[in-house]
């Protein structure tokens, strides 16, 4: 079985835990699975090949015999037999048609008729109000085997385009993965990460002012508590200039902290008393540990998931309303209120994490499905 990964990459730390999670539950399965993915700007060949990751070469290479190939750490894109793709949110108006095309739609069909299984793992969709993206969006849903909208919403607005059995809904898979606390990291000394995000500039009509002085507001009334804030970066250096920019706003700058390992960031989210985040998968590692979470949003997806958890009382409605988040971060900060939180965010982290472990069964399904179909072996 070669699989070939979509959407998932190495800068991005959501995407790079969802990449890690792919890998854990299907080598769970199918231990001599290949994965393979195509080198980009996000995804060097160095990285493939610390992670055992084989890259997908075009048709010229097949003149290489297959031993010589794997040994060299590559498959040819004739030899994949599945698709799964992990794209997170890549699909919907804020992306437009010419994306949705060149992520999968000018594939989509030659991979069907070449016998690949492609399966869309749980992402957020829509919306499409955009006729050109309607028909990319339609030739997709149609000629995946399996499409999983990560919450209601999101299902909604692909049930919208055709009402296909194949669409299905589950949870962000992430929940499943376990994080690696460092052995150095002192919890007592970092208390309530905050994950910035520069979407929140890039996607929001507010000016990048609000956020900041968001983030400002936010960083003096934890201090003002008693407890110890510190950032801790979820992407790359454009999140990172934001928490220097803030820095360089506060009399005592708070410590910033950057791991390249995606798992180690989930670790470190679950010690925390609360998070403040603006970035999804650091959310989800949040809400399914029991952390609890004051999330501002960029898309429908954080007010999702925070209505699957029943903790709406963690989303932030306005950034610009000091009042409003010096609130919130009072009530969390509050032992008791805090403890609360934290009993009822596990009980619905599990009922999270079981829908999760039902999707993969879902895809297993298939996957096996596809091999006896082929004769293939897993």
């Amino acid at each position: 079985m070669i699989i070939e990964l979509r959407g998932v990459e190495f800068v991005n730390k959501g995407a790079e835990l969802m990449l890690h999670a792919i890998m854990q539950k299907v080598k769970e399965r199918f231990p001599n699975a290949i994965f393979a993915m195509e080198t980009s700007r996000w995804i060097s060949s160095e990285k493939l090949a610390e992670h055992k990751i084989f890259q997908v070469k075009r048709r010229r290479a097949g003149i290489i015999p297959k031993i010589i190939r794997r040994k060299l750490g590559f498959v040819l894109r004739e030899e994949i037999t599945v698709v799964l793709d992990g794209s997170g949110f890549a699909f919907g108006d804020q992306w437009g048609a010419a994306y949705a095309e060149r992520r999968l739609g000018r594939h989509i069909g030659a991979w069907r008729q070449q016998g690949k299984k492609v399966i869309l793992l749980p992402q957020a969709f829509g919306p499409f109000s955009n006729p050109e993206l309607n028909t990319v969006m339609e030739k997709i849903v149609a000629n995946t085997d399996l499409i999983f909208a990560r919450e209601e919403r999101s299902f909604h607005y692909l049930k919208s385009l055709a009402n296909y059995e194949h669409i299905k809904q589950a949870p962000d898979f992430t929940n499943l993965i376990k994080g690696k606390v460092p052995a150095d990291f002192d919890a007592r000394k970092m208390q309530v990460a905050i994950i910035p995000n520069r979407k929140m500039i890039d996607k929001k009509e507010e000016a990048g002012s609000h956020y900041m002085q968001f983030l400002h507001t936010a960083i003096n009334k934890v201090n003002s508590l008693g407890l110890h804030p510190y950032f801790l970066i979820h992407e790359g250096k454009r999140d990172i200039d934001i928490a220097n920019e803030v820095n360089a706003m506060l009399r005592t700058p708070i410590p910033v902290i950057i791991d390249p390992n995606p798992l180690v960031i989930k670790g470190i989210i679950s010690t925390a008393y609360f998070i403040i985040c603006s970035r999804f998968h650091g959310v989800v590692s949040a809400l399914s540990h029991g952390v609890p979470c004051i999330s501002t949003s960029w898309s429908h997806k954080y007010e999702m998931l925070h209505q699957e958890y029943d903790f709406e009382e963690g989303l932030v409605l306005d950034i610009k309303s000091k009042e409003e988040i010096e609130q919130m971060i009072a009530t969390m900060a509050d032992p008791s209120a805090n403890k609360t939180a934290r009993e009822k965010l596990l009980r619905n982290s599990a009922v999270q994490k079981q829908r999760s472990t039902q999707m993969w069964e879902t895809v297993f399904a298939a996957l096996l499905h596809k091999k006896e179909k082929a004769g293939y072996a897993a």
